[in-house]
């Protein structure tokens, strides 16, 4: 059954919208949620081959009615780590450098759900990067958690 989703994995498409954007999107998913659920959230490892640092701000998807890019927060309550997460403006890729999203850590949120993706099923997400108003479309698999 993991082959089966690695399988899946290696279907992630990236469309370039343009061309110029030294970037590179390895493992991109999003996560397979029940209708009960109004958000979901997308990962991947995104590498940065030019000189500049690029910024994510955003994304587009027929699944969601906003998409917010999101740091995960941490802070010790009564000795306790209490882990959340709150939107930001972009999420840097270093030049030369990466960023990955992943669950537990940085990630774009899917919020206010138009449909919930299922294991298996293909969603299509457009990325929004900054300078230079660039947006790249991937197509990736919606997958769970223990799958990765």
């Amino acid at each position: 059954m993991k082959c089966f989703f690695l399988w899946l994995m290696l279907l992630a498409r990236v469309a370039m919208a343009d061309a110029s954007l030294p970037l590179k999107i390895d493992h991109a998913w999003v996560r397979a949620v029940p209708p009960s659920l109004t958000d979901s959230a997308v990962f991947m490892h995104l590498t940065n081959t030019g000189d500049a640092p690029l910024r994510l701000t955003g994304a587009t998807t027929p699944i969601a009615a906003m998409a917010m890019p999101m740091v995960t927060t941490r802070k010790t309550v009564q000795g306790v780590e209490v882990l959340g997460m709150k939107g930001v403006d972009s999420l840097e890729v270093p030049a030369h450098g990466e960023l990955t999203l992943k669950p537990g850590g940085d990630h774009l949120m899917l919020m206010n759900l138009a449909s919930h993706p299922r294991i298996g099923e293909m969603v299509s997400v457009t990325l929004e990067f900054e300078p230079g108003h660039h947006k790249l479309t991937v197509t990736m698999p919606a997958l769970m958690d223990s799958e990765q």
